[in-house]
């Protein structure tokens, strides 16, 4: 099995886990509560756990190129100050309606920006995919989604995975070095048992990763679009991941509370935690965003 062993248990008890995401410059994983809004980051050099309470849902967080830090909120795009974490005004104008807000986000390996938005009832398609950066204005790139979740770049850099998570289909991109999609077709189906594909990343063999809501847990596939192994975990919202450490062997896992009955939360009290998962296989670093 590709996971050794549940290495720790970070009881932060999030109604909506999202995010995770590793910085080598601060020595720290980052993920957000989205309908706490909350903002966490575990500090290895510290080895302690800090929460910060935001204005309004945040919805992911990334390092620019220089090292700054930019979260997706519920409508616009922001800067952090790395220090006290205020906001300061990145990208407003995504003329979304007005029951969406922003979901999942990464990077491909040039660099540019990609995110996704939902309808906050999850019934309507009117969520769509945008790309942002190296220099590039604000670029609508892919539409018709209920729930927008993922995305993820394959090894090379020259695909692009994308997540509807409402009928359970993980697509795939074709993906040029200028960040241009095209060639969008199926790459893998949930059945009912599987749960619902959220986050998603790819590791250094080229496998994808991806969390399942109401799945219980990981499932890892090959380039085929073919489950070679699932990972139970013991919470059945597993939101999304990001392989982390010096040498990015080691898994951050997010988990949700909300929608859970008092019953499941007894059968299931880690629900809502970060769970550290120790891999015998090498996640790949990620491209901080290129603005300019």
């Amino acid at each position: 099995m590709v996971i050794n062993a549940i290495k720790m248990i970070i009881p932060c008890q999030c109604l909506l886990g999202e995010g995770p995401y590793y910085s080598r410059s601060f020595n720290s994983l980052f993920w957000v509560d989205i309908l706490s809004k909350a903002l966490y980051r575990f500090d290895f050099t510290q080895q302690t756990l800090h929460t910060y309470h935001m204005p309004e849902p945040i919805c992911w967080l990334m390092e620019t190129q220089d090292q700054q830090l930019i979260a997706g909120f519920e409508n616009a795009i922001y800067y952090l100050d790395s220090n006290t974490l205020q906001r300061g005004l990145l990208y407003y104008q995504l003329n979304e309606p007005s029951g969406n807000r922003l979901n999942d986000a990464k990077t491909d390996r040039h660099g540019h920006l990609f995110f996704g938005t939902m309808d906050k009832l999850e019934q309507q398609n009117s969520g769509s995919l945008y790309r942002l950066g190296n220099g590039k204005s604000l670029q609508k790139v892919d539409t018709n989604y209920v729930i927008s979740n993922g995305p993820a770049i394959s090894k090379n850099g020259r695909i692009l995975y994308s997540t509807e998570s409402s009928s359970r289909t993980i697509y795939q991109f074709d993906l040029n070095p200028q960040g241009k999609l095209s060639n969008k077709r199926v790459f893998a189906k949930f059945d009912e048992s599987m749960g619902f594909p959220d986050g998603m990343t790819v590791d250094n063999d080229d496998h994808l990763w991806v969390a399942s809501w109401n799945g219980h847990g990981l499932y890892r596939f090959n380039e085929k679009g073919s489950v070679s192994s699932f990972y139970r975990l013991p919470a059945p919202r597993i939101t999304s991941l990001t392989f982390f450490g010096d040498d990015l062997t080691s898994i951050a896992v997010t988990s949700a509370r909300t929608g859970l009955g008092e019953d499941m939360l007894e059968k299931y009290p880690h629900s809502g935690a970060v769970f550290i998962l120790q891999a015998n296989v090498q996640g790949i670093a990620e491209t901080p965003v290129q603005l300019t």
